[in-house]
């Protein structure tokens, strides 16, 4: 059974995690300036992420000074979630990548089908072909 993933216009689910990861390291940094530093982005990228995503939820999730950047109560709430969600999501592409190296570093099974066939030699023959 095939099962579609809805669009977010559909679900109003972020269909982008980039944004919540962005606004996780602002959090986490309190300050965009340090975060756009860490995820090698320029700072505007990551102001225009953060309100992406304040827009999106309707709600303001930082207090911004031009000192620092203080989670409101709602981001408080948010970055918890950000936290715990951004970690099962690298944890499993963690884990899909080590299955992908060990599939490629898999021998694989030598499997020979074909037809039943009686006589001297024909083994040695077909290996030699």
């Amino acid at each position: 059974m095939h099962h579609q993933i809805p669009s977010t216009q559909e679900t109003g689910i972020l269909g982008d995690l980039n944004d919540l990861r962005v606004f996780a390291f602002v959090a986490s940094y309190g300050s965009f300036s340090l975060a756009a530093a860490a995820l090698r982005l320029h700072k505007s990228s990551v102001s225009r992420s953060v309100a992406r995503l304040e827009g999106m939820l309707d709600a303001q999730l930082l207090e911004r000074t031009t000192r620092k950047v203080v989670l409101t109560q709602r981001g408080a709430a948010l970055n918890a979630e950000c936290v715990e969600i951004l970690a099962r999501v690298d944890e499993a592409i963690a884990g899909e990548r080590r299955a992908a190296i060990a599939s490629r570093h898999a021998r694989p099974a030598l499997k020979a089908t074909g037809a039943a066939v009686k006589g001297p030699g024909l083994l040695a023959w077909a290996l030699a072909a």
